[in-house]
């Protein structure tokens, strides 16, 4: 019966009651069910990866997981989160601004306007553990890491797939398919197992093999430039210099557009979407928020009413519970993604943040300043 009543409490609480008397303690601490039912809930899950993690480390001699250990960590991670409370390191290398970033959960990749990619050793801020890719001959404006596949895309107009598996001891990183095709600069990309997909300023939308570098498709219908896209399964959404967002069926491989979505007034930089909805950024410097089975507006999140971005957005990337935007206005913000609400702005780029990435502990932006920063939200 008090497990029970204590159930209904919420994590202050049930931690205050911890404080009551030796009994109410022993109730508390040993309810493990509690905070496993707490660590369940919505606000409090964190991704597949990090759920792995947090079990293998907190597991008890009985083999069994130390959920209010679980759910404290959890609990402090998105207090950081809320309050802005992070440990900042910058990686400084490239000759211009950073145009791209990915991570993992030992390296971070960078593409440059100097023509470059850079492989980051996370663990460590030495000048001597960081890999230089060169084999664009244009300023690299996008990557995808998928394990050990890397993806780029370029102004000279071309895609190359590199394997960055490493060994201690020797490297077999290379550039393993170079995919020809596109005829103006490709701005995005993203793969999974089989597949590239890829958007270009002239613009179409390709299909490759990955593979073997084939094209398997082309897909028109935007009037401008492509500047981002994001597929999952059979399903793909574009934006465009033509201020729209196309979503296409990939189904069959006849890319064929279900929808077209209008509402910004500027050229469409970024988006992404989930299962209810699409969210997008622009050059007129509003986040949108769309339904994604309607195309019906659902949200604006501009400087005015939100206090939002003073500049153009130029990345956004999302998760369950919050949306990372980057602008020119030097700044990340993180926001609610079920009220729209800014959480908090984040500043320690010198001039336009141009793309972000995120996952439960750490986010990693890029910036024109040169550098490329983790936001690590764990450690304070």
């Amino acid at each position: 019966m008090a497990h029970k009543i204590l159930g209904y409490l919420d994590p202050v609480s049930l931690a205050r009651c911890g404080g009551v008397c030796r009994r109410w303690r022993g109730l508390v601490a040993g309810g493990r069910s509690l905070w496993q039912r707490l660590c369940s809930r919505t606000e409090w899950q964190v991704s597949p990866e990090t759920h792995r993690k947090q079990l293998h480390q907190l597991t008890a001699a009985d083999g069994r997981p130390d959920w209010k250990q679980v759910f404290v960590q959890r609990y402090k991670l998105r207090r950081n989160w809320l309050l802005g409370q992070c440990h900042v390191r910058t990686f400084e290398g490239h000759a211009q601004g950073i145009s791209c970033v990915q991570f993992d959960e030992t390296r971070i990749v960078s593409g440059s306007h100097d023509n470059s990619i850079k492989v980051w050793n996370i663990r460590t801020n030495s000048p001597w553990s960081v890999m230089t890719l060169l084999g664009h001959s244009g300023t690299v404006r996008c990557l995808h890491l998928l394990e050990n596949r890397l993806v780029s895309g370029s102004t000279d107009t071309t895609i190359k797939v590199w394997d960055l598996s490493t060994q201690e001891q020797w490297s077999s990183i290379a550039c393993k398919v170079t995919m020809v095709g596109h005829t103006d600069t490709v701005r995005c990309v993203q793969m999974d197992e089989e597949k590239v997909v890829s958007g270009s300023y002239d613009r179409t939308l390709r299909v490759w093999c990955l593979r073997l570098g084939h094209c398997r498709a082309v897909l028109t219908g935007h009037q401008g430039q492509i500047l981002c896209l994001r597929f999952e399964k059979q399903r793909l959404v574009s934006g465009a210099a033509d201020k729209t967002i196309k979503v296409w069926s990939l189904s069959g491989g006849s890319g064929r557009c279900l929808r077209t979505l209008s509402g910004h007034q500027g050229a469409v930089t970024t988006l992404t979407f989930d299962a209810k909805r699409i969210i997008s950024g622009s050059l007129d410097c509003t986040i949108r928020m769309w339904n994604i089975d309607s195309g019906a507006p659902l949200a604006v999140l501009d400087w005015i009413k939100s206090e939002g971005h003073t500049g153009v957005v130029r990345c956004l990337v999302a998760d369950q519970w919050r949306i990372v935007s980057a602008s020119d206005d030097k700044t990340l913000k993180v926001w609610s993604l079920e009220t729209g609400r800014r959480l908090v702005t984040l500043r320690q780029h010198t001039d336009g943040v141009t793309c972000v990435q995120f996952n439960d502990s750490v986010i990693v932006s890029g910036s024109y300043d040169k550098t490329v920063k983790l936001w690590d939200f764990s450690v304070c």
